[in-house]
């Protein structure tokens, strides 16, 4: 299963497990790592820079990435800064103008993507200097484009000819195939939610097994930019009860594949022998 992306960063598949606030942690990712994925985590699931630091100098040897805001950060200089003493092999971008990112993390050897959901956005980053881009389509849990996956990533990697990572309701070996005919890559987010290693409370987790993709709801109502939140959860805050992120919860359309609460490394297992599976059978 070699792509730009695997030989990129050293793995053995082109699967991620995308950064989710206050989900990802460091069993996570270092369960998706050890079954020859890569997982990110978005520095500020750490409540202080100084937590951030513990985690980068605790975390082994292994292929890990972590997600920059760029936007409204004030820990982004430093929680940057660390990144680059710790030399962390890939830094996912989000939000904002990437260019300062890009230099110094280049500088030190390591790889750069941009979050993108559109042609414009898309632009920038790779005019400066992004190595792949994570298309951000229709479909994705948190905040997501409105350009359906099978669109966005085929249209900008033939547009800007950088490798492309697919976002936006995968969660089956059968939509990793379909992934790579389109891009380099598969970025999975709510699958992962729903395993026994991530931080989500027990809640979430048994929310997304009763959840179908008519219950996500795609609203600016929570952070004041379009996201994808289950539609029990967006009531209880709209009723005035639960905090956005916390008690609001965040997922994507690929909840109607989501069954049951597995290990990281079985979903990763999963994803392969699916795959294999749905390339063996097709015509």
């Amino acid at each position: 299963m070699e792509t730009a992306i695997t030989r990129m960063l050293g793995i053995r598949y082109p699967i991620v497990a995308a950064p989710m606030f206050l989900v990802s942690n460091a069993p996570l990712l270092q369960a998706v790592a050890e079954a020859g994925g890569i997982g990110v985590i978005p520095s500020l699931n750490f409540r202080t820079h100084e937590g951030f630091r513990e985690f980068l100098e605790a975390f082994p040897d292994l292929p890990f990435g972590v997600n920059l805001i760029l936007k409204d950060n004030p820990r982004l200089e430093a929680d940057l800064e660390a990144v680059v003493e710790r030399k962390v092999p890939l830094v996912v971008t989000s939000l904002g103008d990437p260019t300062r990112v890009v230099e110094r993390v280049k500088a030190y050897g390591g790889v750069v993507w941009c979050d993108v959901v559109g042609h414009r956005h898309a632009k920038k980053a790779v005019e400066a200097g992004a190595d792949a881009l994570v298309a951000v389509a229709c479909g994705a849990g948190g905040h997501a484009g409105q350009v359906s996956p099978f669109v966005l990533g085929p249209w900008l990697k033939e547009a800007f000819g950088v490798p492309v990572l697919i976002a936006g309701g995968l969660a089956t070996g059968r939509q990793l195939l379909a992934a790579l005919a389109l891009g380099d890559g598969a970025y999975i987010g709510t699958r992962f939610i729903a395993t026994r290693e991530s931080a989500a409370p027990l809640e979430y987790k048994e929310a997304l097994l009763r959840a179908t993709p008519e219950e996500i709801v795609y609203t600016p109502e929570v952070t004041g930019v379009h996201a994808n939140f289950l539609r029990e959860s967006l009531e209880r805050f709209r009723s005035g009860g639960g905090k956005a992120w916390k008690e609001v919860y965040s997922a994507g359309h690929g909840v109607a594949f989501i069954q049951d609460i597995p290990s990281a490394k079985e979903v990763v297992e999963r994803l392969v022998a699916e795959y294999q599976a749905a390339k063996a059978a097709l015509p």
